[in-house]
């Protein structure tokens, strides 16, 4: 039975802590999950909770939030990380190295190779639930591990149940977070965990399935020993113990070379460990949203329903304002009846329904439904020109310029390079050429979002070339301050072209070369055609004295 009373006293101090610099961000957090999507957040939830399924829509009158959510998620998934087409490739930081065919062709092996392995497991329907928790809370989470089956695996976690803490850097480094688990799945992930209590109740049927609270604390490792084996070896340690543990005994520990933690944050400020999102500029008209709504209910129901008056005479008689019912009078009563107190006006209903397309497009733009709903949404008449589609839809990009900064260095970088190195240690990547030894890897984005930015380049490139062709019509040497081959290379980087279809420099170089020799030997083929042609020519010419002109030119 693993105990070590000191590692638990740690852990649990420094949840203490983290707990408390996370405390003033879970009343906004609360508001978001209440006003937008409630079955986001898992705020403390208990130990076989009985009630976790129950409505928790109360206070959505109106629910065009969640829909302009759904779209930020829907564009951010199909903009940046897209299972449908390539959205990163491999490099190195030389790009002369870069565009050599041996390291060419091992960078592309590699990156086919990774994307089998993202389309095999769960990384695109974690992907979703993370780009979620962005949108609507600032924040995504998501741990990265080995998996037997499909060689990686991704935990997505919900706000609300882990605690973050930063370097020095200001990058996440540590992850603490409570979940449940049953006895039952507490021994299928760790039979050997030894904890007596837990393995009689998982081999209990009748007591198997109940849950305990989990506890996970991943950390850099203080006592790492490069070398050692196990956790002590590692950078970063992992430790998992029960709520209720008592006298330090814990379910596992294990370690990792690199931090397993995707946390993405949208806008990070400081050295705050969260951070705010499209949810929290959102949440303002959200709530008006709700106001206006049950506004504009309660103006039509005054409207087609008002409240009515009736004569003192019909007091206590049987009367109905229902359609179709018959009320009935005596004499005396003769012009007795019931009537409208008043009448709303239809323009108060219109301009209520005014507040209500003002605050959509208000949650349209904090979630950026109008970016990826441009064309949709787009007025007048349809399609418009290429040009002016192309210039919309670069003005628009640049606004999500920083969040896709963000979202590279905290989720795909680390995604990618880790999911490098578990195939790597694990064997399942062909061997780097030697070109290759002591260059780092960095991951280059071609996503659709990532595309579209860098096209707002491409018009100085064409603008350039174009102003240059006028020139050489006057001047044809001006066209030697252009490079052709650096041009099509950053155009093609630009537009995200296959990186098969661009011709390395070096084969280039031998392809010209070739070209040359080719043109070379037919000139000197053709020269020695046009010398026998002529000597042929000179030894049928008669000059005189049984001599022809070959033989007078040679001299002979």
């Amino acid at each position: 039975m693993p105990k070590d009373a000191s590692l638990l006293k740690h852990c649990t101090a420094r949840l203490e802590v983290l707990k408390r610099q996370r405390n003033s961000w879970e009343p906004g957090w609360r508001e978001l999950s209440r006003f937008i999507k409630p079955r986001r957040g898992q705020f403390w939830k208990q130990p076989n909770q009985g009630d976790r399924g129950r409505d928790k829509n109360q206070a959505l009158i109106d629910a065009y939030a969640r829909k302009a959510h759904q779209t930020l998620v829907a564009g951010l998934m199909s903009g940046i990380t897209s299972p449908a087409r390539p959205w990163f490739r491999l490099t190195i930081p030389d790009r002369n190295l870069a565009q050599q065919a041996p390291v060419k062709a091992w960078l592309d092996d590699c990156s086919e190779r990774m994307r089998m392995v993202f389309n095999s497991g769960n990384l695109y329907s974690a992907l979703p639930v993370m780009y979620g928790e962005l949108g609507q809370f600032g924040i995504g989470c998501g741990i990265l591990e080995f998996d037997r089956e499909d060689v990686i695996r991704v935990y997505p976690l919900s706000v609300g149940e882990y605690w973050l803490a930063l370097d020095d850097r200001g990058r996440v480094n540590s992850l603490f977070r409570r979940f449940m688990y049953s006895y039952r799945q507490i021994e299928q992930r760790w039979p050997n965990h030894g904890i007596a209590e837990v393995t009689r109740k998982a081999k209990s049927d009748n007591e198997a399935d109940q849950e305990v609270a989990v506890m996970h604390a991943i950390e850099p490792n203080p006592k790492v020993e490069k070398g050692q084996l196990g956790w002590a070896g590692k950078a970063y340690q992992s430790v998992y113990w029960l709520e209720t543990a008592t006298e330090g005994e814990y379910i596992a520990r294990s370690g990792y070379d690199r931090f397993p933690v995707l946390a993405p944050r949208w806008d990070p400020i400081g050295n705050d460990a969260y951070s705010e999102g499209p949810g929290h500029d959102a949440l303002g008209d959200v709530k008006s949203l709700q106001v206006f709504k049950k506004r504009q209910h309660n103006a039509v129901d005054k409207h087609v329903n008002p409240p009515m008056g009736a004569h003192i005479s019909l007091r206590g008689s049987a009367s109905s304002v229902l359609p179709g019912a018959m009320n009935y009078f005596t004499t005396q009563e003769k012009g007795a009846g019931m009537w409208p107190l008043y009448q709303t006006a239809p323009g108060a209903i219109a301009e209520v329904r005014q507040l209500i397309m003002d605050a959509y497009q208000a949650i349209d733009r904090a979630f950026f439904a109008d970016i990826f709903l441009m064309f949709d949404q787009m007025e007048g008449v349809q399609p418009r020109n290429q040009l002016e589609i192309s210039t919309r839809r670069e003005e628009k990009m640049q606004m999500l310029g920083p969040m896709l900064e963000n979202v590279h260095d905290d989720l795909l970088q680390p995604l990618v390079q880790q999911t490098f190195d578990i195939m790597g240690e694990h064997r399942l990547l062909p061997e780097p050429p030697e070109e290759l030894q002591g260059y780092p890897l960095e991951v280059e984005l071609i996503s659709i979002l990532a595309q579209a930015q860098k096209a707002a380049d491409l018009g100085s490139v064409e603008r350039l070339w174009a102003f240059a062709g006028n020139v050489a019509a006057v001047r044809p040497d001006v066209l030697d301050k252009l490079d052709p081959d650096e041009s099509i290379d950053v155009y093609a980087d630009k537009v995200g072209a296959p990186a098969a279809i661009v011709v390395s420099d070096d084969q280039v170089a031998k392809i010209r070369q070739a070209r040359a020799q080719k043109e070379q030997a037919a000139q000197a083929m053709a020269t020695a055609t046009v010398a026998a042609d002529g000597a042929k020519t000179l030894s049928e010419t008669e000059v005189g004295g049984g001599r022809n002109a070959l033989q007078s030119v040679l001299g002979l």
